[in-house]
């Protein structure tokens, strides 16, 4: 079946379609174009007419729309088949090239390689018109990726379920918690979650986890009634040693040193308001004012001591 000269671009996208840069600059390059949107079937179109190369557009790729792809490459294996995603990983990519597609492109697309790419393919088929230019089936199980079969939600409903996320991990910081276990609350996959946080908090989600346990670790330690033990497994871990060692690494301090430096900061406030005058060295105050100094700073030091057993 002979080639026709233009580049259909295959739409399977969440949001509204706009043209990309890839678009522009086919357009600058006197390709002829034609779209295939959401609510159509591509094969109709591959098979009556085949153009130089079908472009599957993905934002957030889901079942539906991989599935489209894979049977495209399947009833029209002559028609050479560009993957363009919004949303990467290397699961996905490793799906797509056993699906035999001819290039992957993660947007924002490498301008020049697409249209080295398309350049290549249009004399390609131009010289073997008629024959077909496909790359043999890969011989192995080739399941589409597990974080695709959900649909990737929208920008106002990732922060709603980001927010979920949040309440339940601030509800259950004294237990033990596994990502999988906070994604199922929220309806979603691990590596959706995972990306979620990655997204809008610009961290991993074990990484905010251990955050929020050594924020709530240091609000609690301002509570001379709390011991350090109590602490630790108030904020969900289960081992004093590795809470030491975990506490020190993040806030520079061990937990009672860092109990201790409250106290002493506490301790200096209270004496500087009383000054109200400049600073001065306990040698260069009144003999009168010394032991007032000297009994308040004992009992700071005696009351980060007991708090800290």
């Amino acid at each position: 079946m002979s080639t026709h000269g233009y580049v259909l671009i295959v739409l399977r996208t969440l949001n509204n379609p706009i043209e990309k840069d890839y678009v522009l600059a086919l357009r600058k390059k006197d390709y002829p174009i034609e779209f295939v949107t959401n609510d159509q079937d591509p094969l109709p179109i591959l098979l009556s007419r085949p153009p130089i190369a079908a472009c599957f557009e993905f934002d957030y790729p889901d079942l539906k729309g991989l599935t489209d792809l894979r049977q495209a490459k399947q009833r029209a294996a002559s028609v050479p088949l560009l993957m363009i995603t919004q949303a990467h990983s290397e699961s996905l990519a490793v799906w797509a090239f056993r699906t035999r597609v001819w290039d992957y492109f993660v947007q924002p697309v490498d301008l020049a390689r697409f249209i080295g790419v398309m350049e290549s393919l249009h004399q390609l088929r131009s010289v073997n018109a008629g024959t077909q230019v496909r790359k043999q089936a890969a011989e192995v199980s080739n399941q589409i990726p597990p974080e695709a079969r959900l649909p990737c939600p929208t920008s106002s409903h990732q922060r709603v379920q980001l927010d979920r996320a949040i309440s339940y991990i601030e509800q259950h910081l004294h237990q033990k918690m596994a990502q999988a276990e906070v994604a199922e609350q929220c309806g979603i996959t691990p590596f959706q979650l995972s990306r979620l946080f990655r997204k809008l908090t610009d961290n991993t989600f074990q990484g905010f986890l251990l955050e929020r346990r050594i924020d709530e670790a240091k609000r609690l330690l301002a509570n001379p009634r709390m011991s350090v033990t109590d602490v630790c497994f108030s904020v969900g871990f289960r081992d004093l040693s590795y809470f030491t060692r975990t506490f020190q690494k993040h806030a520079g301090q061990t937990p009672t040193l860092y109990r201790q430096s409250l106290t002493t900061r506490e301790a200096f406030s209270t004496t500087g308001e009383a000054a109200k005058g400049p600073a001065k060295s306990c040698d260069a105050l009144a003999p009168a004012a010394k032991p007032a100094l000297g009994a308040g700073h004992g009992r700071g030091v005696a009351w980060s001591i007991k708090a800290s057993t």
